[in-house]
């Protein structure tokens, strides 16, 4: 009766990653739609494991949540538990410092203007930070440094569609790699999206939506140089948690 009753509240099983992608910010290795989306539908994510590596996919052609991603950054937490226990996370991209908005005398901001913004964002988000792993020192480490076998990646392609991939060692969460004695358990991963501060908005692009991508709508979309007031308020922080049990596969 105990086993049946516990049996009842396990998660669904993940995806198994049976080709290893490439972490390199193209969404060739995914295939779109990818299988979730945020409520907003302003981006798309997708989880799976192999016995090795937790991966993890986000997808986005909205402008303003790309902006917010850039700049207010981001953070992928664990919980091997399978709740939604923040200790444990990867922050990539980081947030960015603030800086003054450029002076465009009142004329309002260009597409030219978001792009050159977000691309200078990107040249910014060249270190990641990790908290709370387990054999892995809390720190900031550069996207380069292979060392310790985190892979994050991020790019804005032509198309105008942002794509972040990481690959992150399972051994840092559960302290082993999966092996065949492995006993499936609820776990879960959250995408954790920051909110745009005073500060940070102020140096901000025209926002404006994206709408429609792999056939869903966007529903928030937002206008070219808003000003955010109290019967407007700017992006809160949102999370988006996929709880499973991480597959094992023997090879």
């Amino acid at each position: 009766m105990v086993i049946i009753g516990c049996s009842k509240n396990l998660f669904p099983e993940g995806r198994y990653q049976d080709k290893t992608p490439a972490i390199d910010g193209n969404i060739s290795d995914w295939g779109l739609p990818l299988r979730f989306s945020n409520p907003e539908y302003s981006m798309q994510y997708a989880v799976t494991n192999d016995d090795k590596n937790i991966y993890v996919c986000v997808y986005s052609k909205d402008e303003s949540f790309q902006m917010r991603m850039l700049k207010a950054g981001m953070s992928i937490c664990f919980d091997p538990k399978g709740g939604k226990n923040k200790n444990m996370s990867l922050v990539f991209p980081a947030r960015k410092p603030s800086a003054p908005p450029a002076n465009r005398n009142g004329n309002p901001i260009r597409n030219g203007d978001a792009r050159a913004n977000e691309d200078q964002l990107l040249l910014q988000s060249d270190y990641y930070n990790t908290i709370g792993f387990q054999n892995l020192e809390n720190g900031q480490y550069n996207i380069t440094d292979q060392k310790n076998n985190i892979k994050v990646a991020i790019k804005l392609n032509d198309d105008s569609s942002l794509v972040y991939e990481a690959a992150i060692p399972i051994q840092y969460i559960l302290g082993t790699d999966l092996h065949s004695g492995y006993v499936a358990r609820n776990f879960s991963v959250g995408i954790l999206v920051n909110g745009m501060s005073n500060a940070t908005r102020s140096q901000g692009s025209g926002y404006h939506s994206n709408p429609s991508y792999g056939g869903m709508r966007g529903m928030h979309g937002m206008g070219g140089g808003r000003n955010y007031n109290a019967n407007n308020p700017p992006p809160k922080p949102e999370e988006n948690w996929y709880q499973f049990r991480l597959v094992y596969k023997k090879s």
